[in-house]
């Protein structure tokens, strides 16, 4: 197959990079996943990621270790630091160039396979909070990579967000659509055998599944499974 035709997917086991995976299996593209296995990571993110990878039969699904990067709020600073002066204002997701490092990683596999695509899962709401997944920043990362890479020379190594233009219920209208299996995603920040239904990825998923109407094939405290959520169990966890 033609080079032009492989992409890496860059996999984290919730409901954006898995639409992504089946995205690019919709295209006919050779597809390969790629996860990175952060400080304090949690299992059930890496079981979600690699039970997706299988589901999409990926011809290889890489798990990498890179323990030197942490979530923002299991980060310790100096108080002195321009991000802690920030801190009231930046959310506990947000890993200082975790992109810039994950999608670098990714192009060095792209180079050794012949992929030309990376593929994230950023989604609209993403652009606000994370300045490392808009357009702006991943236009000049395809720039770095164009002058960097020798494969550039033959096919350049492009980052695409096919999702930059939905929020978080059209990215789940079109995990619908591609039948992506929900059941084996993971949202939630801070439990692993259900979810918390109060953690910022929890409310985004149960509004989102709130607002089409469909079930949530994953259990919450609180809340029985495989339920469309109810209105006042939402209205409840987003007043708190």
């Amino acid at each position: 197959m033609d080079y032009n035709e492989r992409a890496i997917v860059l996999l984290s086991g919730g409901i954006d990079s898995a639409v992504c995976l089946w995205l690019a299996k919709e295209k006919g593209w050779e597809v390969y996943a790629l996860s990175f296995n952060y400080y304090r990571r949690q299992e059930r993110e890496k079981k979600a990621a690699a039970e997706l990878a299988r589901a999409a039969d990926v011809l290889e699904h890489r798990t990498l270790e890179i323990p030197f990067l942490s979530e923002f709020e299991d980060t310790l600073f100096d108080t002195e630091s321009p991000l802690y002066k920030q801190k009231a204002m930046i959310p506990r997701e947000y890993i200082p160039s975790r992109n810039l490092v994950f999608y670098s990683i990714a192009s060095s596999w792209a180079e050794v396979i012949g992929a030309t695509k990376i593929v994230g899962g950023h989604h609209k709401g993403d652009l606000e909070l994370f300045p490392d997944a808009t357009p702006e920043f991943l236009g000049l990362l395809n720039r770095a990579f164009a002058l960097g890479g020798r494969a550039s020379t033959i096919a350049e190594i492009k980052c695409i967000a096919p999702l930059h233009g939905k929020d978080k219920t059209e990215v789940l209208s079109e995990a619908i659509r591609l039948r992506v299996p929900l059941q084996l995603t993971w949202s939630c920040h801070t439990r692993e055998d259900v979810g918390c239904g109060r953690c910022t990825a929890c409310l985004s998923r149960l509004k989102s599944f709130y607002e089409l109407g469909v079930n949530d094939p994953i259990r919450y405290l609180g809340e029985s499974s495989r339920q469309v959520p109810r209105a006042d169990f939402l209205e409840e966890a987003l007043n708190e």
